[in-house]
């Protein structure tokens, strides 16, 4: 079963409350410390879809199922020579889990961006299964820390 990754369409709003609640659950999951609200998932999304160039929003469909989504973010890298697309996000539904969708997110991922050669993403430390997918994916552990100033 191979999946499909589709744009948000914003008048969907059977679409848009499942985006809603996984993005909830995404926060709930991995960073419940952080507040996230549907004015900022509303942001996003259309940010992302006015400005093309600075990544995309992206849906992951099962036979025509919503089952999760992932935000990517597209940025110019010094260190690494070119565009980075960062997984900002990336979150598959409880129960289709460990069926495949993260490989072929993935492995989609390499073949829709050809040009890339760097892809990057943070991941919770205590999501181990997530660490297990990137590791097995190529993915290495960085060097740095990442550190974050909040100015509003």
């Amino acid at each position: 079963m191979a999946i499909e990754l589709k744009p948000v369409d914003f008048s969907a709003h059977y679409q848009i409350e499942e985006i809603h609640k996984m993005v909830f659950h995404f926060y709930e999951e991995y960073d419940n410390n952080h507040v996230i609200s549907i004015e900022n998932i509303n942001k996003t999304i259309q940010h992302l879809i006015s400005h093309p160039d600075h990544g995309s929003f992206r849906c992951i469909y099962l036979n025509d199922i919503l089952v999760g989504y992932s935000i990517l973010i597209n940025y110019w890298s010094n260190e690494y020579g070119g565009i980075i697309v960062f997984i900002d996000e990336l979150y598959i539904k409880p129960a289709f889990r460990n069926q495949g969708i993260g490989n072929q997110f993935l492995n989609m991922l390499e073949l829709k961006f050809p040009n890339i050669n760097t892809f990057a993403l943070e991941v919770s430390p205590s999501n181990e299964h997530a660490i297990g997918l990137y590791l097995k994916n190529g993915f290495t552990q960085n060097k740095n820390n990442t550190l974050i100033k909040v100015l509003s």
